[in-house]
């Protein structure tokens, strides 16, 4: 991982993936926007990286764009769909991501013996938010809240909403 926390690296790649994967798909923007509910302009500027989006809106855009959500989040879209490492259907799956991000989160956390305030130092992310999330209390964290956490375990996020994943292939 990075040395410098840099929250909206995961935006960019989120937002090309989803522009790839829009285009491979032959949906305008306006098309997609208008398909998942939201607002083109804002669609728009993810794409460019430029926009925070919501768990919930990323599940959206994987579920409409059939895409595996956790390759959404890789640098290596879409390359990673071949890929002999790491196992993906090719189509959107439904789970809960965001459970499976949390045990992953909490499982890592503790084997590597890192605390909730350390989050928050290396990111600003409050320890309440993070404890929220932990909880069950926030279901609709940002993609940039969730960076944070995985960036602060060392970990790439598409790894965390991995079902299975084991601790020596991350």
């Amino acid at each position: 991982m990075d040395l410098e926390f840099y929250p909206t690296k995961i935006l960019i790649v989120f937002g090309s993936n989803i522009k790839k994967a829009r285009e491979m798909q032959g949906y305008s923007i306006s098309d997609l926007a208008t398909s998942i509910e939201y607002d083109r302009g804002c669609l728009s500027a993810l794409e460019y990286g430029e926009q925070n989006i919501k768990y919930q809106t990323a599940l959206k855009l994987a579920r409409k764009l059939n895409v595996p959500f956790p390759v959404l989040f890789s640098r290596n879209y879409p390359n990673i769909l071949t890929s002999g490492n790491i196992k993906f259907s090719g189509n959107f799956i439904e789970d809960d991501y965001l459970l499976v991000f949390i045990e992953n989160f909490q499982r890592i956390m503790k084997s590597k013996q890192i605390k909730q305030i350390e989050i928050y130092g290396a990111t600003n992310v409050q320890t309440a938010m993070i404890s929220r999330i932990i909880n069950h209390k926030v279901l609709n964290p940002t993609i940039k809240t969730l960076y944070s956490m995985a960036y602060t375990i060392d970990v790439e996020m598409y790894n965390l909403f991995l079902r299975n994943v084991r601790e020596e292939d991350i």
